[in-house]
């Protein structure tokens, strides 16, 4: 891969980042019956934009079959009549596609998978406090080693991500881009590159980072062995983390099972195309009851159905390009400026002590278009039988 030009690699600050999904816990923070409103008319990550486009061609599809149907220059009597056999037949028999109990276990497993990435996506607060805590000192090789601590961690996070994240592939496509954003250095490329072995390097930043710590308890500046095991036992975790998201793309669901359940959805659906069609033979067995020609209570199943089917499609790589996908490039942005904050800039410096206004506070303050509603704290946080005899 051509290394992008410089010019071509923009500060966070001039770039300008989508938030991780799409949000709208704020029109749900309180419970009114004007929420579902506002959520089920949102256009951006909602179901409608995910199905309006096969929703308007299997449409297409059933209004073609209706007047294939009832041009009689089209379709003889005898034809029509062969027709409505043929409905009857499929319409009576659709329904044995159990979509419900298929959608419903697939999407567990596809849930259960997704909040475990989710949890394991690597987020680098405890092990940066752990670095400010555990390793002391203000000289420059103190700070410089700290420094060094988190960027690997980084590093190694980067590194992870640009292998299962399409964005951040995209965003790096090979080391020079890494060592132009600064989460790598030259004379490390080149330690980086001179390994050779087959299979993937994500854990060498992280062996760098275990071997400093080790360096620093022989210099005194880790000052005790808990410390430094609590040091390792923190790096170890964080790549715990990314191991586990390593473990979801390179074992993926079986593909014979969304397989089965995304032909099952499209099977049930393509022959509804002709099963729900208002057949108006008179002496059809199945003639409909009322011909109101559009198919309100099929395009309803389509809409539940094929969203729920197209929410499964969206969970199998949350680390993909759509509208709900993770955002890990902001996760790597975000890491490396609050490690970096919490290990040099705000390391060892502590807001002066005085005495709160707590001493002296006697009740809480609310602002007056935030009192609570129950203000006796007493009997708020009481059992439910605390007060009974």
């Amino acid at each position: 891969l051509i290394s992008p030009p410089l010019s071509s690699l923009l500060p966070i600050s001039t770039v300008r980042v989508r938030a991780m999904t799409v949000g709208y816990n704020l029109d749900v923070s309180k419970n009114g019956w004007a929420n579902a409103f506002k959520v089920l008319f949102r256009w951006e990550g909602s179901i409608w934009r995910l199905i309006w486009k096969e929703l308007l061609l299997w449409l297409f599809g059933y209004y073609a079959i209706m007047v294939l149907y009832r041009s009689e220059w089209i379709l003889n009597p005898d034809g029509q009549r062969t027709f409505e056999r043929l409905a009857h037949h499929i319409g009576t028999r659709i329904d044995w596609i159990p979509l419900t109990f298929i959608l419903a276990f697939f999407v567990n497993i596809i849930v259960n998978r997704w909040s475990r990435i989710i949890d394991n996506m690597g987020y680098i607060e405890n092990s940066a406090l752990t670095v400010a805590m555990t390793v002391r000192g203000t000289d420059e090789k103190d700070i410089l080693a700290r420094r060094a601590m988190v960027r690997w961690l980084c590093l190694s996070q980067v590194l992870v991500f640009r292998d299962i994240s399409l964005r951040v592939r995209k965003r790096f496509p090979n080391l020079d881009t890494i060592v132009q954003a600064g989460f790598l250095e030259e004379n490390e490329k080149v330690i980086y590159e001179e390994l050779d072995v087959d299979a993937n390097k994500y854990w060498l930043p992280i062996n760098w980072a275990c071997s400093l710590a080790f360096e620093l308890r022989d210099t005194n500046n880790v000052k005790s062995e808990p410390a430094l095991m609590q040091l390792l036992v923190e790096f170890k975790n964080f790549r715990t983390s990314l191991q586990t998201l390593c473990n979801f793309d390179w074992v993926p669901v079986p593909l014979a099972y969304p397989q089965v359940v995304f032909f099952a959805v499209r099977a049930y659906f393509l022959l509804a195309l002709i099963g729900r069609q208002y057949i108006i033979g008179n002496e059809a067995q199945n003639k409909a009851v009322v011909d109101i020609g559009f198919p309100l209570m099929t395009v309803l199943q389509f809409v539940f159905y094929v969203g729920w089917m197209k929410v499964a499609e969206s969970l199998l790589n949350p680390l993909g390009e759509d509208h709900d996908h993770f955002e890990s490039n902001s996760l790597i942005d975000k890491n490396i400026a609050i490690a970096l904050a919490i290990v040099d800039d705000t390391h060892g410096k502590v807001p002066e002590r005085k005495m709160d206004q707590f001493k002296t506070q006697q009740a809480p303050m609310y602002p007056e278009n935030a009192v609570p509603r129950v203000l006796n704290h007493n009997t708020q946080f009481a059992g439910s039988a605390a007060h009974l005899m």
